[in-house]
C-alpha cells in the first residue's frame, strides 16, 4: 500500500510499521496498514493469523490492550472448582500471530468514511480494510449495587463471566452451607448463553456432594420465556431442572442488589404491568448485562440502536461500508454468542474479505452456527448445536443417503416420486415433506363456495406415496448444492446424487398489514380460498353476507392458480343471487395487474361476464392494508385508495419458502429456483431439477402445469443420470378452469407467450356446462388417480384425438 502519510525522518522501532511522529503532539504516532483487526480475542486472533499468512509482511495490525488472552468458556469450570484460573490464561504475545503487528492499545473512535481509527493513546491508524472483533464487556453499572457486591468477599455475590470474579464463585459454592442459591440471566445479549445454567447445575452437583442440597433452594431467574432458545434442547433441560428441583422463573430480570441485606430485586414482565419482587439469597450468581465497548457504541454510522456492529447476517460484511467486516459477539447477527460460532464465522469472513479485496462480491454464507456444551453435572453434558432461527444442526446428526431426493410433497413432488419409484429400489428415493396431509388445492375454491366438503380436499400423505419411497416428515432448512446435501429443521443431513425441488409457494400474509389478524378473527368478514386453514371460513363469510360491498383482490406478486380469485367471486355472486341479495350487493374486483387474465383470448370474455353481472373491475390497485372496516389499496400513482367492505376475499402475495430464497446458488433475484424454462434443469447444478410453482419458468402456476412439467423432468433427469443431455422440452403448458357459476365455466389452456393451446375442438373461451362438470368431478379424479401418481403427462395425447386440426 502506498504510504499516504507525510514522510518524516524518525521511524519507530516497532517492526515493519510505518510510524511517523507529529511535531504538535507528544508521543502521537501514525500507522498505516492494509488490514486492521480491532480486538485480540478468539475472533481477532483467528482473522489476524489468517491474513498475516496471506498478505505481505507488515500488512496486518492487530489492536488489543490486554497482555493476557483468556479461554473464557473455562471460567465456568473455574467457578465450579474443576480447574484453576491459570489454565484459562496465556500471554497475548504467545497467541497473537507473530507476522501481525500488535499495538497494545484500545480504540477510541473510528472514521469509517476515511478509513481512520484513533486509539486511546492518541495514535491514528489508517487502514484499507477493517475487521471488528471487540466482543462484549460486562455492564455491571446497569445493576445498582452489583459492583460493590462483587468486590465484597463476604457478599455471597459472584459471576463466572469475568477472570476477576470467577474464582470467587468457587469460594462461594464451597462456603455455601444451605439456604437460597439464586442464579440469573439478564435481558441483554450475552456471550455463552448456556453458562448461567451450567454453573447452576454444577453448584447443584457440588451441594449434593457436600450434603447441603437438602437444606438448599436453587432458583434460576431468566429474562427468557423459555429455559433455552432452541426447543429441542429446552425440552431436555427442562427435565434436568425438574429432576434437580431447580425452581424456574421466566421473564424475570435482576434490577438491583442489596448485599448488606443479602437481597436482590427482580422485575418480572407481566401482561399489562411489570411485577417487582425482592428475593433473599445466601448465594447469588449474577450473569451481568453486557454491551459492546464504548467506542463502538459511539460510532453511530457503524452500529444499530443497541450498539452492535451492523453486518449482513450471512456475509458478515458491514451493511454500509463494504471494506468493514465483523466477527464474534460484537455483531448484530442473531446467532448465539459462543466461541464455537467463531470457527464458522472465521471461514466465511476470510473468504468474503478476500473476495472484497479482489473487488468481487462476497459469496460465502454464515448460517448462524453456534454450539453450547451444557454441562448438567460434573460428569454429564448436553451438547447443543444449532443455526439461525433455533434450528438444530448437530455434528453427530443422523445422516441419510439417497439416489434421488425429492423436496416437497405437493403435486409435483408426489408425481416425481411415483415416476422414479418404478425405476429404483426401496430407500433409493427420499421425499421430504413436513405436512401429514396432502391437499388438492384447486378444491379449496369449491369448499369456499360450499360446493364441496373440506374433507374431500385432502388425504393422508402416507396413503398416496409409493411404498418404496422413504417419507421423511421434516422440512428443509438449508440447501448445500455444492456438497449435494440438505439440512433439515430437525437437525438431519441428507446427501443425494440427484435432487428435484418442488417446494411450491408460501402465502406472504405479512405483506398486507392487518391481513393475518383479520383472517384469524372468526367475526371478521375477511377470508381466502388459498389456504386449507381459511377456505372453510370463506364459506361462512359467503353465507353470513347480507348485502353491501363485497371486494375480491388479486396481488402484484406471483400467485398460484390466478383464476381461483375470480372463481370464488363468480360462485359467491351466484350464491348471493339465489339468496335474492343481488340488488343490495355491489361486487368489486381489484387486481394489481393491468388486465383481468393474462391471456387476451380469455381476458375478453371474462371481462364481459363480469360486466354482465355488474361487477366493477379496477386495475392496478394493490391491497396493502386491512382495518376492521376498510381495505386500503395503492394505485399506479402511489396514491392510497380506501374502500369500505362488508365482505373481503384476499388473494395473498406469495413467494418461495425461505429455505429456497436464502440459497442464492439455486435461485434467481426473486428467490425462485433458477431453471431452464424448457428442460427445467437448474442452470448451475445439472443434477438438480425443479417442478411446480417454486421454479423460475414463466408459466402460470397451476396444478395442470405440473403434469407436463413432471413428465419433462422425468425424461430429462433420467438422461442426466446416464450422462446425457436433456432433450425433453416443457412448452409452458398450463390450464385454468374458471367457473363463472356453480354450473358453467371457461376452460383456459395456453403455453408460453400467452398462446392458447386448447384440448377440445370447440371454442373454450365461451361459458359451458362441460367446464363445471370437469371442475367438480373429472379433474379431482384425474388428480388423485393419475396426476400425483405420475400417470398423467398432460392432455397432449388426448388433444390429438379431440382436437386433431389444432394448428
Amino acid at each position: 500500500m502506498n504510504n499516504i502519510l507525510c514522510k518524516l525522518s524518525h521511524i519507530s522501532a516497532t517492526s515493519g510499521l510505518i510510524r511517523t511522529f507529529s511535531v504538535s503532539t507528544t508521543n502521537n504516532a501514525n500507522f498505516s496498514c492494509r488490514l486492521l483487526v480491532v480486538g485480540g480475542g478468539s475472533g481477532g486472533c483467528s482473522m489476524a493469523a489468517k491474513f498475516a499468512r496471506k498478505l505481505k509482511k507488515d500488512s496486518v495490525i492487530i489492536l488489543e490492550p490486554s497482555s493476557d488472552h483468556y479461554y473464557q468458556p473455562l471460567f465456568t469450570l473455574v467457578g465450579a472448582g474443576v480447574t484453576s484460573l491459570s489454565t484459562t490464561r496465556r500471554q497475548a504475545r504467545a497467541v497473537l500471530p507473530s507476522a501481525a503487528n500488535w499495538l497494545q492499545d484500545s480504540a477510541l473512535s473510528i472514521d469509517p468514511a476515511n478509513g481512520v481509527l484513533t486509539t486511546v493513546k492518541g495514535d491514528t491508524i489508517r487502514y484499507e480494510y477493517l475487521v471488528v472483533a471487540v466482543g462484549l464487556v460486562n455492564d455491571y453499572g446497569k445493576v445498582p449495587g452489583l459492583t460493590e457486591a462483587l468486590n465484597d468477599k463476604n457478599s455471597g455475590v459472584s459471576t463466572i463471566f469475568s477472570s476477576e470474579y470467577c474464582e470467587k464463585t468457587w469460594a462461594d459454592i464451597k462456603g455455601f452451607k444451605g439456604g437460597d442459591a439464586v442464579f440469573t440471566f439478564p435481558d441483554t445479549p450475552i456471550k455463552c448463553p448456556g453458562a448461567p445454567q451450567k454453573i447452576a447445575y454444577m453448584a447443584d452437583a457440588y451441594f449434593n456432594k457436600s450434603n447441603v442440597r437438602s437444606k438448599s433452594n436453587i432458583t434460576y431467574n431468566t429474562c427468557l420465556p423459555v429455559i433455552f432458545g432452541v426447543k429441542k434442547y429446552a425440552d431436555v433441560l427442562l427435565k434436568v431442572a425438574e429432576r434437580k428441583k431447580i425452581a424456574l422463573n421466566y421473564k424475570t430480570v435482576l434490577k438491583e442488589v442489596h448485599s448488606d441485606k443479602k437481597e436482590a430485586v427482580f422485575v418480572t414482565a407481566c401482561e399489562g404491568n411489570d411485577k417487582t419482587t425482592t428475593q433473599r439469597y445466601d448465594m447469588l450468581h449474577v450473569t451481568p448485562p453486557m454491551k459492546t465497548p464504548e467506542f463502538l457504541q459511539n460510532s453511530k454510522e457503524l452500529v444499530d440502536a443497541t450498539g452492535f456492529l451492523t453486518v449482513d447476517k450471512y456475509t458478515l460484511q458491514h451493511t454500509k461500508y463494504p471494506n468493514i467486516y465483523g466477527i464474534g459477539d460484537c455483531t448484530n447477527t442473531p446467532n448465539s454468542k459462543t466461541a464455537a460460532a467463531i470457527a464458522k464465522q472465521g471461514y466465511v469472513l476470510e473468504h468474503n474479505l478476500l473476495s472484497t479485496m479482489r473487488r468481487n462480491n462476497p459469496h460465502e454464507k454464515y448460517d448462524g452456527y453456534g454450539a453450547c456444551p451444557l454441562v448438567t453435572s460434573y460428569n454429564t453434558c448436553v451438547l447443543a448445536e444449532f443455526v439461525y432461527d433455533g434450528v438444530p444442526r448437530e455434528t453427530s446428526y443422523r445422516c441419510f443417503r439417497c439416489k434421488l431426493l425429492v423436496v416437497g410433497g405437493g403435486a409435483g413432488g408426489c408425481s416425481i416420486a411415483w415416476r422414479f419409484s418404478k425405476r429404483y429400489n426401496k430407500d433409493d428415493i427420499i421425499l421430504i415433506e413436513p405436512n401429514k396431509d396432502h391437499y388438492y388445492q384447486p378444491l379449496f375454491t369449491l369448499v369456499g363456495a360450499g360446493a364441496k366438503e373440506y374433507s374431500q380436499s385432502h388425504k393422508p400423505m402416507k396413503s398416496i406415496l409409493p411404498r418404496n419411497v422413504l417419507w421423511l416428515r421434516d422440512k428443509v432448512d438449508d440447501f448445500d448444492p455444492c456438497n449435494n446435501s440438505v439440512y433439515t429443521a430437525c437437525g438431519h443431513k441428507l446427501r443425494y446424487d440427484y435432487m428435484v425441488v418442488a417446494v411450491g409457494l408460501k402465502n406472504d400474509y405479512d405483506q398486507i398489514l392487518g391481513l393475518k389478524d383479520s383472517l384469524r378473527n372468526p367475526t371478521a368478514p375477511v377470508s381466502t380460498v388459498y389456504s386449507p386453514e381459511y377456505c372453510q371460513k370463506c364459506w361462512c363469510c359467503v353465507q353470513n353476507f347480507k348485502g353491501g360491498l363485497a371486494i375480491f383482490t388479486f396481488p402484484k406478486k406471483a400467485a398460484k392458480c390466478s383464476g381461483a380469485a375470480q372463481k370464488i367471486m363468480h360462485l359467491a355472486h351466484d350464491y348471493w343471487k339465489k339468496k335474492n341479495l343481488h340488488d343490495s350487493t355491489n361486487i368489486t374486483y381489484n387486481t394489481a395487474g393491468d388486465m383481468l387474465f393474462g391471456v387476451p383470448k380469455y381476458a375478453t370474455p371474462l371481462t364481459k361476464v363480469a360486466w354482465d353481472k355488474d361487477i366493477a373491475l379496477n386495475y392496478k390497485l394493490e391491497l396493502i392494508e386491512i382495518t376492521p372496516k376498510r381495505a386500503i389499496f395503492l394505485d399506479c400513482n402511489e396514491q392510497t385508495v380506501t374502500l369500505p367492505y362488508n365482505f373481503l376475499h384476499v388473494t395473498p402475495p406469495m413467494s418461495p419458502p425461505v429455505c429456497l430464497t436464502k440459497c442464492e446458488e439455486l435461485t434467481n433475484q426473486e428467490g425462485f429456483l433458477d431453471v431452464d424454462r424448457h428442460t427445467l434443469q437448474q442452470r448451475r447444478y445439472c443434477n438438480i431439477y425443479g417442478v411446480g410453482d417454486c421454479t423460475s419458468s414463466p408459466n402460470s402456476k397451476t396444478a395442470a402445469a405440473v403434469a407436463k412439467q413432471s413428465y419433462v423432468v422425468e425424461q430429462n433427469l433420467w438422461r442426466t443420470m446416464y450422462g446425457k443431455e436433456p432433450i425433453a422440452k416443457y412448452d409452458g403448458y398450463s390450464a385454468c378452469p374458471i367457473l363463472t357459476s356453480y354450473k358453467r365455466g371457461i376452460l383456459a389452456e395456453f403455453v408460453y407467450d400467452r398462446i392458447p393451446c386448447e384440448t377440445f375442438a370447440f371454442d373454450q373461451s365461451k361459458e359451458r356446462r362441460l367446464v363445471g362438470h370437469l371442475n367438480k368431478y373429472i379433474f379431482p379424479h384425474l388428480y388423485w388417480k393419475r396426476l400425483i401418481k405420475g400417470k398423467w403427462n398432460g392432455p397432449t395425447t388426448l388433444r390429438k384425438i379431440t382436437n386433431p386440426f389444432k394448428t
